[in-house]
C-alpha cells in the first residue's frame, strides 16, 4: 500500500472495535471520495458479545472475529496493522512503531479497554480475563482440562458480577457439565446492578439451576498461586475466607487499551472527556468514540450499541464539519439489552419486548449477526443461521 499515492490526507481511524467500524461504516456510505484509512495493531475485529458463543462452539471464528483485510476489500477502506505511538497535532500526523508517518485531515480515535490486572497486587500473574481471542484459548484449555481430567476439583472464581461475569458463568457451567463449582464474586449487593429488571430476575433463575455460588458483598483482598483471600465489605473485623481456586477469572474492571496515543488525552478517571460533539474542545478535527469517552452531563454506559451509534454520529460530524455545516451533540438511544445465559438460553429486554428462553437466544444470535459489519459478512452469517435445519426445527416445534 501506498500511502503517499493518495489524492489527499485521508480520513483516519485509530481502533477497529464497534465504534471505529460504525464510523467508517457510515462515512463510506456518505463519501466524498477521501480515503479512510483503519489501523489496528491486530488483524481480526472481535465482535465481543458473540465471545460466548464462540467459546461454546455454536459459532464459529469468522461469524465472530473477521478479518479486517476482508472487510477492508468489501467496504473500501485501507487497512493498515500497526500500532500508533505518536500523534503530531500540530502537523495532523500519525507515527507509527514502525516508523511510518500518516498526515490526516479527520482524526478518529477509538481505542477502546481492555482488563484492568493493576487492581491488585501479582494479578495479571495469576487471572485471566475475558476481552480478547487469547482469553478465549486458556478458558477453552481450562475447560478442556476440567471436562477430560481430574486434576481440577476446586472451583472457578469469576470476579465481577457485571454482564461478563454473569454470561461467563452460565456458559462455562454448561460446558463442564457442572463437574465444579463456579463461584461469583462482586463487592455489590446484587448481580448485573445495571441491568434490566427482567434479564436480572431470568440471571437469577439461571444462576440457580447450575452450580454456581454468590459471593455478594466480597471483594479479594490478597492473591497467591491458587489460593485467595475473600473479605465482605461490611467486614469491620478483617475476617476473610482462604479459597483455593482452580481459575480465577477476572471480569471486574476495564482500562483503556495500552496505547501512547491515548495517555495525554486522559483525565484523572482514566476516560478522555468529551464534548457533547465527540470532540476535545481544543482539537477540533480528533473525534473521540466508544468506551474511552465520558461526558460528565450524560454519562455512556458502556456497550457496543453506545460505541456503534457514537461511531455513526461521529462520521455524520466529520461529513459536516468537512462541507462547513453545524455538528450534531450526540444523543444515545437504548434499544434494550440481551444477555446469554448458557448454552442455548438468553434473556432480552427491549422496545417493549421480554423474552427468555431458547427462542430468545436464538433471536438474540441473529440479531447481533445481522449487526456485523459488512453485507456479505452479515448475509453470510445470519443466513447460516437462517438455512439451519437445527435452528429452523427449533424455532416451528416449540409447544404452543
Amino acid at each position: 500500500m501506498d500511502l503517499n499515492n493518495l489524492k489527499s490526507d485521508p480520513i483516519v481511524v485509530v481502533g477497529g472495535g464497534f465504534g471505529g467500524l460504525a464510523t467508517i461504516q457510515a462515512l463510506l456510505a456518505n463519501s466524498d471520495g477521501t480515503s479512510v484509512i483503519l489501523i489496528d495493531i491486530e488483524n481480526r475485529f472481535l465482535f465481543k458479545p458473540l465471545l460466548y458463543e464462540l467459546l461454546s462452539g455454536e459459532l464459529q471464528l469468522w461469524e465472530v472475529a473477521p478479518q479486517y483485510s476482508d472487510l477492508a476489500s468489501e467496504l473500501g477502506f485501507i487497512f493498515l496493522q500497526e500500532c500508533v505511538v505518536e500523534i503530531d497535532v500540530i502537523e495532523q500526523k500519525l507515527i507509527t512503531s514502525s516508523e511510518i508517518e500518516i498526515s490526516y485531515s479527520q482524526l478518529v480515535i477509538s481505542t477502546g479497554v481492555t482488563t484492568d490486572y493493576s487492581l491488585l497486587e501479582n494479578l495479571q500473574d495469576y487471572a485471566c480475563g475475558f476481552s480478547n481471542l487469547n482469553d478465549l484459548r486458556i478458558i477453552k484449555k481450562l475447560i478442556t482440562k476440567i471436562n477430560n481430567s481430574s486434576e481440577c476439583s476446586n472451583p472457578i472464581v469469576i470476579a465481577g458480577a457485571g454482564p461478563t461475569g454473569v454470561e461467563l458463568a452460565c456458559k462455562i457451567s454448561d460446558l463442564i457439565k457442572n463437574r465444579i463449582e463456579i463461584y461469583l464474586v462482586d463487592k455489590g449487593d446484587k448481580i448485573l446492578p445495571n441491568s434490566k429488571s427482567f434479564n436480572r430476575e431470568k440471571a437469577i433463575d439461571a444462576i440457580g439451576k447450575r452450580n454456581i455460588t454468590f459471593y455478594l458483598n466480597h471483594y479479594i483482598k490478597s492473591i497467591k498461586k491458587n489460593k485467595i483471600e475473600l473479605f465482605s465489605t461490611g467486614n469491620e473485623t478483617n475476617n476473610f475466607i482462604t479459597i483455593d481456586f482452580s481459575a480465577l477469572l477476572w471480569t471486574a474492571g476495564l482500562k483503556p487499551s495500552k496505547s501512547k496515543l491515548v495517555q495525554h488525552f486522559l483525565n484523572e478517571n482514566q476516560k478522555i472527556k468529551v464534548n457533547r460533539f465527540m470532540q476535545i474542545d481544543e482539537y477540533q478535527n480528533i473525534f473521540f468514540v466508544g468506551d474511552i469517552t465520558c461526558y460528565e452531563n450524560a454519562p455512556f454506559p458502556s456497550s457496543a450499541q453506545v460505541a456503534m451509534q457514537q461511531g455513526s454520529l461521529v462520521a455524520q460530524n466529520i461529513i459536516s464539519s468537512r462541507k462547513g455545516n453545524e455538528l450534531k451533540p450526540f444523543q444515545f438511544e437504548d434499544l434494550g439489552e440481551m444477555l446469554s445465559l448458557g448454552i442455548g438460553n438468553a434473556s432480552i429486554t427491549g422496545s417493549g419486548i421480554t423474552l427468555a428462553g431458547p427462542i430468545a437466544f436464538e433471536i438474540r444470535r441473529f440479531a447481533y449477526l445481522m449487526r456485523m459489519p459488512g453485507f456479505l459478512l452479515s448475509f453470510k452469517s445470519s443466513g447460516s443461521w437462517l438455512f439451519s435445519k437445527k435452528i429452523i426445527n427449533r424455532l416451528f416445534s416449540q409447544s404452543p
